[in-house]
């Protein structure tokens, strides 16, 4: 797990930011989430800028340990997860709701999506 990986102090700014947004809806998750990375690529060359908004991204993904995805917007931000577990179960979710699809990779690949 890249959590694992991270130092102390990272490691508690993800458990705090995860306890925080654990209680909202994947909505509200999901667009927190996207605001909150993005300022750690700041730090970062361009190249790396994206790497280190996933890697925030993807340790409190981890954090929150969600055995499945159930919505949409999970779905997206598994999708963009540097962790290939979480990648492979947004895609069986996309698998068995075709309906959602369409929307996810809009989302992925639109405007609107998150810079990661």
């Amino acid at each position: 797990m890249l959590y694992d990986k991270l130092n102390a102090q990272m490691r508690r700014t993800v458990d705090e930011f995860a306890s925080r947004l654990g209680p909202m809806t994947w909505n509200r998750r999901s667009d927190l989430l996207a605001d909150a990375a993005l300022p750690f690529a700041d730090d970062f060359e361009p190249d790396m800028a994206r790497l280190a908004a996933k890697g925030f991204m993807t340790a409190v993904l981890e954090r929150w340990d969600d055995p499945i995805v159930v919505d949409p917007r999970q779905a997206c931000l598994y999708m963009n997860s540097l962790n290939p577990l979480h990648r492979a179960m947004a895609a069986e979710y996309l698998s068995e709701h075709p309906h959602v699809r369409d929307m996810v990779e809009g989302e992925l690949g639109g405007a609107g999506a998150p810079a990661f």
